[in-house]
């Protein structure tokens, strides 16, 4: 918006640009979110006992971590699918497949609804 005569009016030349907080400084943005994740799996590191970034358990801790076979595992928590009698894991990205959408239908049976003969109108 233009001053004129003490009065704003629209400028419709002009492309709105908005910066509220200033321009970002996306070096000092890196650094701020490097030092977050880094005090973060520090204390998940501390918590759990569990070294994250080399995926192995530490010793001296409140856990005693032992490993599970994949075949053992919920599907839930398994990257790929195990079949079991094949050899190795067919991930459902390389096989090229979705999940489906469910629907709240899909969790009770249907009913079927009766409808009522038609009266007659004579009566």
């Amino acid at each position: 918006m233009a001053p004129q005569n003490g009065i704003l009016t629209p400028s419709f030349n002009t492309p709105v640009c908005r910066s509220l907080f200033g321009p970002v400084d996306r070096e000092q943005l890196r650094v701020e979110f490097q030092e977050s994740m880094r005090k973060t799996l520090e204390e998940a590191t501390c918590k759990w006992s569990f070294d994250f970034v080399n995926e192995s358990p530490l010793q001296g801790g409140d856990f005693q971590w032992e490993g599970v076979p994949g075949n053992k595992v919920p599907a839930l928590y398994r990257p790929c699918m195990v079949r079991a009698g094949r050899q190795g894991a067919q991930c459902a990205k390389e096989r090229g497949s979705k999940r489906k959408q469910t629907n709240i239908t899909d969790f009770y049976p249907s009913k079927r609804r009766r409808v009522q003969s038609a009266r007659k109108l004579d009566q």
